[in-house]
């Protein structure tokens, strides 16, 4: 008997045999997974929700989990040394989002490991029409009573509208991350009116929902959009490993600066107020529990869904908290050391719009808990994905070869 090399490729024969005939199979059987996927987790931040039983959305996204992994193990190819990597990162992943009550991300890991070989402006494209289309539809369901819109105030009487998702701030998220999909899709290379429709959505999207932290972030993207070139020069001199330490300095800072806030830290509270008590909150996920090796279930009351008062509120808000302390520090640390070797990876190929993608996207993540959403950030999928489009190419917004 043959001993097993664990350099050698190995991939199903009747795989093989599918893409022989049909070739499209691979990365359209992606794409529709990936789909349904997004579209099941989009209705469950919702109002919509509230109409559609969760176990239809909970099958949904398991129908797309287990397409995704069946095209991964027909179509994909890796050494016995790499499908035993993915499936023991895989292991930890369901272990600790199995203690934190919280798959989300095993199965964003799952569409990872099977984007191999799909062409990830495709993958842009689906979730910007999908997610658009499905945004709305909402709208336009709130807007006729069918779910509800909900409503907010500030203290100081400004009102925050929801317009059938959840809660403002969601929508200024997703807002942004469709901001974000488009000038991906475009490889940064934008015209006049296009600029024009960015500021005009950053504008419509702070009204509505009065949301700073995403406003700054999107006339961020603005700003970069317009100055791409110079932005790219910056990062060939900074470099990867400079990137590396800026990406690295920054986790850490928000990690130690929340472990050790004090309402009396006249500097840190000063930080806390500017991101609406992320802060204060973060630090009572500390003060409360233990960091644990592979996570825990920790209960939150948030306002999203309803604008009843919400008694003893504590949510956690940073992704990067939120990692730690719910899916423990092996996961933590797999997630850094992920976005440091993406990094790497993309100033590597000099693919600089997924480079710069990449670091609005760990910024957002200082902010809000979407990270680890398939729904609101896809960066991720350009891992093992096709990303041969975005050398030098601009793209529309229409399939083609």
């Amino acid at each position: 008997m043959e001993p097993i090399s664990f350099e050698k490729t190995y991939q199903s024969s009747l795989g093989i045999k599918i893409r022989n005939r049909l070739r499209w199979i691979p990365e359209a059987s992606y794409l529709l997974a990936f789909f349904l996927y997004i579209t099941g987790q989009f209705i469950q931040g919702t109002m919509l929700a509230k109409l559609i039983p969760g176990t239809i959305t909970y099958h949904i996204q398991m129908l797309a989990a287990f397409m995704a992994i069946a095209k991964a193990l027909l179509f994909d190819k890796h050494s016995v040394k790499d499908w035993s990597i993915i499936f023991l990162l895989g292991s930890v992943l369901w272990a600790s989002g199995n203690n934190a009550v919280l798959l989300e991300i095993f199965y964003y890991y799952i569409f990872i490991v099977s984007a191999q070989d799909v062409d990830f402006s495709k993958i842009a494209k689906v979730f910007f029409i999908t997610i658009s289309s499905a945004l709305l539809v909402t709208f336009l369901l709130a807007k006729f009573r069918i779910i509800h819109g909900l409503a907010y105030s500030r203290p100081n009487g400004a009102m925050r509208y929801a317009l059938g998702t959840i809660y403002p701030s969601d929508l200024a998220a997703r807002f942004f991350c469709l901001m974000l999909a488009y000038v991906i899709i475009k490889n940064f290379k934008l015209c006049f009116p296009e600029y024009l429709g960015m500021v005009a959505a950053t504008l419509t999207t702070y009204v509505v929902t009065d949301t700073k932290v995403d406003f700054i972030l999107m006339t961020l993207l603005i700003l970069v959009s317009i100055f791409y070139k110079q932005t790219v020069s910056i990062l060939k001199l900074l470099t990867s490993r400079g990137i590396a330490m800026i990406l690295g300095t920054a986790v850490t800072a928000i990690i130690l600066s929340t472990y050790f806030y004090t309402p009396g830290n006249p500097v840190l509270s000063m930080i806390d107020r500017a991101l609406s008590g992320r802060l204060h909150y973060s630090h009572m996920a500390f003060k409360n529990y233990n960091v644990t090796s592979l996570g825990q279930y920790i209960d939150q009351h948030g306002f999203g869904g309803s604008t009843k008062a919400v008694l003893n509120y504590f949510y956690i808000d940073c992704s990067y908290i939120r990692v730690l302390m719910m899916f423990g520090c092996i996961t933590f640390i797999i997630m850094v050391i992920f976005l440091l070797y993406l990094s790497y990876n993309f100033m590597n190929k000099q693919v600089y719009a997924l480079e710069v993608a990449l670091i609005f996207i760990a910024l957002s993540a200082l902010i809000d808990q979407h990270i680890w959403e398939l729904s609101f950030n896809i960066i991720f999928l350009a891992t093992f994905a096709d990303l041969d489009n975005f050398r030098n190419n601009s793209h529309s917004l229409f399939f083609s070869r």
